[in-house]
């Protein structure tokens, strides 16, 4: 990713969110929530340099 893909930023940063609250949500717990959240983020990283 470049300084000037914004939409792939917005993209990778939406995707953290959604599933780190949404694990924090089912679970309550903090810590594992933050871990799916980057474990989703490094996915979406790699399928985003892929493409």
């Amino acid at each position: 990713m470049g300084p000037d893909d914004w939409v792939e930023r917005l993209i990778v940063g939406m995707l953290f969110a959604v599933s780190a609250m949404g694990v924090y949500v089912l679970t309550g717990a903090l810590m594992p929530a933050l871990a799916i959240g980057v474990l989703v983020a490094a996915v979406a990283l790699g399928v985003v340099a892929i493409l």
